[in-house]
């Protein structure tokens, strides 16, 4: 039976399309620690690329070398043929957003966007239409005249991104950029970055959100230990990985004995960090809930629930780090 993962058109779109920046071969250490093992990365005109994995991976290493603010060890990062690192106006066409927002809180929402608008290098009449069309398009012209640090965090994090567009970067590069937001707030981040999709520019989000890396990315990149272990359309990684399995999720009632988790691992189960809670990829023969119910009932487990799925990049994380 076919794959019901088929492949997205990205996967077909992104291979006649040039890359505008690249990664080649990335390798860096801090203190003899490996933090890039080799990490190669294409970024795309109007493209999102997901960049995930665990806490200490290395997605900031990769982040800040994109951007030109970190001299590799070995192998290179090129905005059209040029180097960042060594050219200041290519430096100037990637914006580098970091997860702690850097704001003025004692300024203005339009006193910020004036004030990193002539870090950008804009003045005049420009500057002027600049922070106008920023603040329409990300709904901030009514909080223009209030001082930032008044605002939520979610509002400041969309100062905080504005300012960083005010230039018209190429390459557009957010860690976490919806991280402790609301709902509202977060809509409001994806719809600005859908716009400046459109636009054109390359997009980088380095996210643990996984509904969100999903939902916003044309392709990811998983890194773990430094490594790209996976990367391309979301879509296709998932029915590589996974092909017809599904995702199998089991809630106990109590903690397994020994024959308990003995007869969940037989069956293709892993324990997450709860061990009420269990979850395991199989082939759908295998994925009936009332068959499993009823082979870890004979086991004396007490099952609360199961839960039958298609895995998504969730359980792809989980998958990768168990």
């Amino acid at each position: 039976m076919p794959s019901v993962r088929k492949s997205s058109p990205a996967s077909l779109a992104l291979r006649a399309t040039a890359p505008l920046l690249t990664v080649r071969d990335a390798r860096h250490a801090f203190s003899g620690r490996r933090a890039l093992g080799g990490v190669t990365i294409d970024l795309y005109p109007g493209q999102i690329y997901g960049l995930l994995g665990p806490n200490g991976a290395g997605k900031t290493t990769v982040m800040k070398a994109m951007s030109g603010y970190l001299d590799l060890d070995s192998g290179s990062v090129e905005l059209r043929g040029v180097n960042p690192r060594a050219d200041r106006e290519a430096r100037r066409a990637i914006s580098y957003i970091p997860q702690n927002i850097s704001i003025y809180p004692h300024l203005t929402v339009a006193e910020n966007l004036q004030t990193f608008g002539r870090l950008s290098g804009l003045s005049g009449d420009e500057l002027t239409r600049r922070v106008a069309w920023i603040l329409r398009l990300a709904s901030l012209e009514r909080e223009a005249k209030q001082i930032c640090r008044t605002l939520s965090g979610g509002y400041q994090r969309r100062v905080n991104i504005c300012a960083g567009v005010l230039g018209h970067p190429s390459v557009l590069i957010l860690d976490e950029p919806t991280v402790g937001i609301d709902l509202d707030a977060r809509e409001a981040i994806h719809g600005l970055l859908q716009h400046f999709k459109e636009m054109g520019v390359a997009i980088v989000i380095a996210t643990h959100d996984l509904d969100q890396a999903q939902a916003l990315s044309d392709r990811i990149g998983f890194l773990k230990n430094g490594e790209l272990i996976l990367e391309g359309v979301p879509y296709d990684i998932l029915d590589s990985v996974f092909g017809e399995k599904q995702e199998v999720a089991v809630v106990l009632w109590q903690q397994p004995n020994p024959r308990g988790a003995e007869a969940l691992a037989k069956i293709g189960m892993r324990h997450t960090q709860s061990p009420l809670n269990w979850i395991g990829f199989l082939e759908p023969a295998s994925a009936d809930s009332r068959q499993i119910k009823a082979a870890l009932g004979s086991a004396g487990l007490d099952v609360r629930e199961i839960r039958v799925r298609e895995p998504d990049l969730t359980s792809l994380f989980f998958d990768q780090m168990s």
